[in-house]
């Protein structure tokens, strides 16, 4: 039989992307007019008749074999006459038609999760009508959770009895439900709480699953190196302290450094009066709170490439008046042995830096000096990091 005529697995294939989208399981839960469903047919043209006469016959006998009429389930076949001068009359199927959603079911191989998907929407909607709207736009998504279910409906009913309840998820006691059970869901929990829960219990702009529905989150830490004896604290110089605790600290330093790599703020050269924040990445923001740091003299040493500068450029955006160090176009050349590839670029526009910076990380962006040109931050001599600061420390 030719491959380019409909056969009974093709018109499995048909249907199971009908299955796939979820809109056999949308017409389970809410009958419409899917079914009975016509699957045209690639068939054989006439003028292919009597030349193919045989294969054809053939074609015709494996779709019957198979067809509801043989089985008790699945499709019919909807047949067309067709007259041909040699051939006289003949019947030739140009549709399948699948006349159940039972019949779909069976013939995919998909009667129980059929079943468990209306016991599992039947389940939730008992308790939570305003569901009904997200379970038929995801029918699979309820089917997948399957036994997952009565502890998720346990999550939903016991934030919706307790909104915004300023525990940590480790404290709440929902029986039979531990903390993993949450973090791994998360993202699904969202979807759901979104919907039952009211206004007021959700901070929309939060991005963490803690801080959205109320609960305490686990304390951002900030690490900081104190860099010089003088302000060691009963002679710790290395300190790693929840953000909130920082934003109440205000050491006596009237200058403060910002690094990115952990090395670098590890061997950060001795200054007076100052002190090192380092490993936040782009998570620097966290630093907004800590009010202090706008009365001090800050210095922002990055890598020389698009994401250093919108680092810089971020930091700026809540402490305007941050310096970069180390960052500038001689400290690039003078390092081009030492470069390396930046493999994704950031394009985003930088509204706060300097004229110099500005030119040097459209240079980096035009690839001037070659494709994704990048300086790391410890690749950079230390004896230019010592003088630098240096530098600093002089002039006070």
């Amino acid at each position: 039989m030719s491959i380019k005529w409909s056969d009974p697995p093709w018109i499995r294939e048909q249907l199971r992307r009908k299955w796939d989208s979820g809109r056999i399981l949308r017409s389970l839960l809410m009958p419409d007019d899917l079914f009975p469903l016509r699957i045209p047919l690639k068939k054989p043209q006439s003028s292919e008749v009597n030349e193919n006469f045989a294969e054809i016959s053939r074609w015709i006998k494996s779709l019957k074999n198979q067809s509801k009429q043989e089985t008790g389930f699945g499709y019919e076949l909807v047949e067309k006459e067709m007259v041909h001068r040699q051939s006289g009359r003949n019947l030739l199927p140009t549709h399948a038609l699948i006349p159940t959603i039972r019949d779909a079911l069976r013939l995919l191989r998909k009667e129980r999760e059929g079943d468990r998907f209306l016991e599992l929407a039947r389940l939730i909607q008992a308790e939570w009508p305003v569901l009904q709207e997200w379970i038929v736009k995801h029918p699979h998504k309820v089917l997948a959770a399957g036994a997952d279910w009565s502890g998720i409906l346990a999550v939903l009913s016991w934030f919706f009895s307790h909104p915004r309840c300023g525990l940590y998820l480790r404290q709440l006691d929902i029986p039979g439900i531990d903390t993993k059970f949450i973090e791994q869901r998360k993202g699904f929990l969202t979807e759901l709480l979104n919907i039952i829960l009211p206004d007021e219990a959700i901070d929309n702009s939060a991005s963490s699953f803690e801080l959205r529905y109320g609960l305490q989150s686990k304390p951002v830490q900030v690490r900081l190196r104190f860099l010089n004896r003088q302000q060691y604290l009963q002679g710790i110089s290395d300190l790693t302290i929840p953000v909130e605790q920082l934003a109440e600290f205000n050491p006596p330093v009237s200058k403060v450094f910002i690094t990115e790599n952990e090395i670098n703020g590890l061997c950060f050269p001795d200054v007076k009066e100052a002190l090192v924040i380092f490993g936040l990445g782009y998570g620097v923001e966290v630093l907004k709170s800590v009010t202090w740091l706008k009365e001090k003299a800050i210095y922002y040493w990055g890598d020389i490439d698009t994401h250093g500068f919108a680092i810089l450029d971020q930091v700026r955006s809540f402490l305007p008046q941050a310096q970069s160090l180390l960052m500038d176009e001689r400290i690039l050349m003078s390092h081009q042995h030492l470069w390396v590839r930046e493999e994704k670029p950031s394009f985003t526009q930088l509204n706060r830096l300097t004229a110099d910076e500005h030119r040097l990380v459209s240079s980096l962006q035009n690839n001037t000096w070659g494709q994704g040109v990048r300086l790391e931050q410890e690749r950079v001599s230390f004896q230019e990091v010592k003088e630098a600061v240096d530098r600093l420390d002089h002039n006070g």
